[in-house]
């Protein structure tokens, strides 16, 4: 599983949304879904993750974790700073 799929997995779970159900708010098709939890690729559109990060009420950013540059120091900062900036606009 990648570090997308996991999060979404167990946001979903969480939720306790099943996949099913995720698919029906989303629209996307099931397989879609599992194929994203098991890591087989992830959404390539920002829309997509922010779709699913509105689902959860989580920062889009945080639920994209797979990304490779995440592991630099300069690109951690910089989705820290938009989480929290994120966070300080919803309070």
């Amino acid at each position: 599983m990648s570090k997308f799929g996991d999060s979404l997995r167990s946001l979903r779970e969480e939720n306790g949304i099943t996949v099913s159900g995720l698919s029906e708010m989303t629209g996307f098709s099931r397989r879609t879904i599992y194929d994203w939890e098991k890591g087989k690729y992830v959404p390539s559109s920002f829309y997509t993750r922010e779709l699913l990060a509105r689902i959860f009420q989580v920062s889009p950013y945080s639920l994209d974790r797979d990304v490779i540059l995440e592991e630099n120091p300069v690109i951690k900062n910089i989705i820290a700073r938009l989480e929290k900036l994120e966070k300080n606009q919803k309070e």
